[in-house]
This record gives C-alpha cells, sequence and structure tokens, in this order.
C-alpha cells in the first residue's frame, strides 16, 4: 500500500504542513517505522516520534517536525484512515456446506459460511454475513448489513437491526435464568420472550444475552458491547451505552442513554441507572443511580500483609462506633 501524505490529509480532514512524503503504511507510536503516517492523540506520543524523519504524523496542534497533518481529533481521523485505507471485505453466496431451510428469505449479497444453520422463516436482509458455525433459530430477523461472525449462536424469534456486529462465540437469546424455589422442589420459568438488538449496536465475544420471559430483553442503538458480558433476562440497555468487559448485569435491569459501565461492575437486579451515568470498574450497583454523575466504589489492589491490617481495623469499626 502506498499513498502521500497529502492525500492522507484529504481523507481525515487535516491540512499538511512540510513535505509531502510518500508513504507505505501505517506504525504506532510504540513502534514507529520509517516511511509511515504515525497518529498521535497526545504531544507525549509525538515526542516519543520526533525524531524519526521520514515519517508524516497527525496531531490536533501544531509541531516542530518536516511533516504533520494538523486535525481537531486524532482519534476520529485515525477511524477514518482505518475505515478508508483498511477497510473490510466480507464474502457473498450461500456455501454449499451450509444447511438453509427452505422457508429462509435471503437477501442480495448474502454470505452463509460452512456448517451454518439458518432455521426456518428465518430473514436475512440484505449484505448480511453469517460465518461458518453460526446458528440462527427459528424466526429470527437480521437487517441489512450485519455480521455474525464465527460461531455466534442467536436462539429463536430473536430481533437484530441493521448494521450490528456480533463476534465469535456470543449467545443471543438463551434462557433466562429463572426459578421458582418451593418445598417440593426448584421450578424453572420458561422464558418465552425473546431478545432485540437495535441498530449500529456492537457485540463482543463470548458475551451473552439472555431473552425475556415473556416481553423482551432490549439492546439501545449504537449500544456497544465488550467481550465477556453478562446481560440477563428482560434488561433495557439504552442507546449508545457503553459495557465494558466482565460486566454482569441481573435480570431487569434498565439503563438511560449513554451511560458507561466499566470492566467487571456487577448491577444487582431491577436497578434503574440514569442518563450519562459513568461506573468505575469492579464497583458493584445495588440500588438506583440518578442521571448525570460518576460512581464507583472499587478498591485497588494494595500489598497484602498492609491490607490484612487494614481488615482487622475494619473489623473493630462496629466496636469504635459504640463507644
Amino acid at each position: 500500500m502506498n499513498f502521500t501524505a497529502s492525500e492522507v490529509a484529504q481523507r481525515i480532514g487535516g491540512k499538511l504542513f512540510g513535505k509531502d512524503l510518500r508513504l507505505k503504511g501505517i506504525s504506532s507510536v510504540q513502534r514507529p517505522e520509517e516511511g509511515t503516517i504515525i497518529f498521535c492523540p497526545s504531544l507525549r506520543d509525538f515526542e516519543n516520534v520526533r525524531e524519526k524523519r521520514e515519517i508524516t504524523v497527525v496531531v490536533s496542534q501544531k509541531v516542530n517536525h518536516e511533516s504533520y497533518i494538523l486535525v481537531e481529533d486524532v482519534k476520529l481521523s485515525l477511524a477514518r484512515f482505518l475505515n478508508f485505507y483498511f477497510k473490510e471485505e466480507h464474502p457473498s453466496g450461500i456455501s454449499p456446506n451450509a444447511y438453509v431451510e427452505d422457508s429462509a428469505v435471503i437477501g442480495k449479497d448474502v454470505y452463509v459460511g460452512p456448517f451454518a444453520y439458518v432455521g426456518k422463516h428465518v430473514v436475512l436482509e440484505d449484505g448480511v454475513k453469517v460465518y461458518p458455525f453460526c446458528y440462527i433459530g427459528d424466526y429470527t430477523h437480521i437487517g441489512k448489513g450485519s455480521i455474525l461472525f464465527s460461531g455466534v449462536k442467536v436462539y429463536p424469534r430473536s430481533v437484530i437491526g441493521k448494521r450490528v456486529r456480533v463476534h465469535s462465540g456470543a449467545v443471543i437469546g438463551a434462557d433466562g435464568f429463572g426459578y421458582y424455589i418451593t418445598k417440593e422442589g426448584i421450578f424453572k420459568l420458561n422464558h418465552i420472550g425473546n431478545v432485540i438488538i437495535e441498530d449500529d449496536v456492537e457485540i463482543g465475544a463470548n458475551t451473552t444475552i439472555d431473552r425475556a420471559m415473556i416481553d423482551s430483553t432490549v439492546i439501545g442503538r449504537e449500544t456497544k458491547i465488550d467481550n465477556l458480558v453478562m446481560i440477563a433476562h428482560n434488561c433495557e440497555i439504552g442507546e449508545r451505552n457503553i459495557v465494558v468487559s466482565q460486566v454482569g448485569l441481573s435480570g431487569s435491569v434498565k439503563t438511560g442513554k449513554n451511560v458507561v459501565l466499566a470492566g467487571q461492575v456487577g448491577v444487582a437486579d431491577h436497578v434503574h441507572i440514569g442518563d450519562n451515568v459513568q461506573v468505575a470498574a469492579k464497583s458493584g450497583v445495588s440500588k438506583d443511580l440518578e442521571p448525570n454523575k460518576t460512581y464507583g466504589a472499587n478498591l485497588p489492589a494494595i500489598e497484602w500483609s498492609k491490607w490484612k491490617r487494614i481488615y482487622v481495623y475494619l473489623l473493630k469499626l462496629p466496636e469504635l462506633f459504640k463507644k
């Protein structure tokens, strides 16, 4: 791949200063290579590469370098660059080793890979890509341009919107964890609802989203979910949420718009989290959270012998309060 610095500036909406170098690709701040373009979100990043001469750097403020592109937002410019020069390509066509039920409705430019199963009355709209070893249950509807990477399992009657990306190993629509405990034993509550995933959602590898007991578990549009996330039955996740790895949501949790749940956050059942809330990593949420605030009760790692002493004092707090 070859391109000039001026071509890149035009593509990403920036202004070139200095030499219009011909470049062979992109490299990182950590491993800079001559003859490449390097995106520097901070001045510290630029300092790491400034001694390299035959490179073009992308920055958000003017710097002393032979070739640089000035932009308003470096990370946004990086996204534009990658989307243009390294655009994803996907195959088309139905593999002879796939099994597609006769009643399924298949749109244009659809791909169904080897050993994938597409169930009865499934609808795959135009441009849907179903990679090998996927399972799509009966009556599922998948919108235009959505991609299911290898090994995704979608239970029956799920609804997946347009331009949704579901990564390998994710399970959409499994039974909700619902049981009724009696003296006679533990009775399973059959979950007859479904999962609805709205447009432009991305779901990470090995994430699980359970179907509702009667209604729908809903993932709002433009929400991005990391790997290894658990979303229980009847949850309603709002628009443009960010849910980071190993988050666990209990049943019937509701979140507003633009919520961020950092890694390993746990949320108790029936909790409502307001718009624009951020919850710090490893925090437990047991009650409703008001909108437009940041919450957290995580405990950073402490040297073990010091923590043991602190723990002894914690156990003595009730006695101190009595005094």
